[in-house]
């Protein structure tokens, strides 16, 4: 037993693994935010779309081997395999220029990898109908290491556990039926084949959780801002991108909120920075709390988020609102709640024409929020909502 748990220690140790939610990150992609996948997405197809026109050149090149070496109808078989493999993998690669998406990406890799054992199984069916000698008997050996070229495929791509078993199973399965011996004699090289096959699908599975753990590594570390776990602003562009592009696509409503903490730079003043982050990350996390599920917050910038609300109208957005100010967002260091000064933009009621035009719209009114009294919100229609027990006074202090 302690030989088993100090190998998991290493083999966790090798792969980045330090706890239990790392370790479900590399089993399946539930956990895994827009950030990774996005950029998983754009690594595979980038590669899906390299080796697809390698591939689609390569391929029929190899003709002139077979033309030197294998006899008249036997190559002129092969070429035509050949032919449609490589019209293959130029679609694909046709494909794989697009616009990335965890979808097609998916689907791409599946297409490249599923070209090649099927050109192993037409190339092995038309080659076993030849009795082949000497040299060319050694280049017509050349294609029982099409299995072993499929399977080391797989280590050019971060992939998930689960991933990775879908890929892979079809690819042994293809290369256990043809190793698959037919007389006694064939036993051991049939066994050697499939073990042999079995190790480089062990060092191919390392090698895609490899890649992706340190992907969610350095994804996690440019997508969250280190004081408050919430997004970074280069993240929450492109979660803005992206969800102001879905929405127009749908005439879907699309609300965010921009939200700022208010007299912020007197706690900095008063009570020093220390204190300051202090009441920013009991501010972010309360946010989070109080938000909805599938709502994003983004540290805009010092003191400022924005709340990213997917599907919402202004009716919803002053919902969430409301209850942002009665859950509270934390104290100050002298005990009085942190209120803020908040903004709200959407898409459809606001006519937006793009993501940055909405941010710049809910700054607007969250100013207005705050040169009306600070604590309140401003939304669409210049509904206000004030902070509950807030009491409009004049307060020390800008921001």
């Amino acid at each position: 037993m302690k030989f088993i748990a100090s190998m998991y220690i290493s083999l966790s140790e090798s792969l980045g693994i330090y706890t239990a939610d790392q370790l479900f990150e590399l089993f399946t992609t539930k956990e895994h935010g827009l950030s990774i996948s996005r950029h998983r997405s754009a690594i595979v197809q980038s590669r899906v779309y390299f080796f697809s026109v390698l591939f689609a050149v390569l391929v029929p090149l190899w003709s002139v081997v077979d033309i030197i070496f294998l006899p008249g109808e036997l190559w002129n078989g092969l070429l035509l395999i050949r032919l449609l493999a490589s019209a293959a993998f130029v679609v694909i690669a046709w494909q794989a220029y697009k616009d990335p998406s965890l979808k097609r990406a998916r689907s791409l890799l599946a297409g490249m990898l599923a070209v090649t054992p099927l050109f192993y199984l037409a190339s092995a069916h038309l080659i076993g109908a030849y009795d082949l000698h000497g040299t060319e008997q050694i280049f017509a050996e050349l294609y029982a290491l099409l299995p072993f070229v499929m399977v080391a495929g797989l280590t050019l791509f971060p992939l998930t556990l689960a991933e990775f078993l879908v890929y892979a199973l079809p690819m042994f399965l293809v290369a256990a039926f043809t190793a698959y011996p037919q007389t006694a004699a064939e036993i051991p090289q049939a066994v050697s084949t499939l073990w042999l096959l079995v190790l480089i699908l062990g060092v191919a599975l390392f090698s895609a959780l490899s890649q992706l753990r340190y992907m969610l590594s350095q994804v996690s570390h440019a997508s969250y801002d280190v004081l408050t776990g919430m997004l970074t602003r280069r993240a929450g562009i492109e979660m803005l991108e992206l969800q102001f592009r879905l929405a127009s696509m749908h005439q879907a409503s699309l609300s965010i909120l921009y939200f700022d903490l208010d007299n912020f730079k007197a706690i900095n003043d008063t009570y020093g920075h220390e204190a300051g982050d202090g009441v920013l990350k009991a501010a972010a996390q309360q946010l989070c709390k109080s938000v909805r599920k599938g709502d994003s917050v983004i540290r805009w910038g010092g003191e400022e988020f924005i709340v990213v609300l997917p599907t919402a109208d202004p009716n919803e957005a002053n919902e969430v609102v409301g209850r942002i100010m009665r859950a509270g967002v934390g104290e100050r260091p002298e005990g009085e709640p942190v209120t803020a000064s908040i903004g709200i933009a959407e898409v459809q009621e606001d006519k937006l024409s793009d993501w940055k035009s909405q941010v710049e719209l809910a700054d607007h009114r969250m100013y207005t929020a705050k040169t009306n009294g600070r604590a309140r919100s401003i939304g669409v229609n210049g509904e206000a909502q004030v902070w509950p027990g807030f009491t409009v006074t004049a307060q020390a202090g800008g921001g």
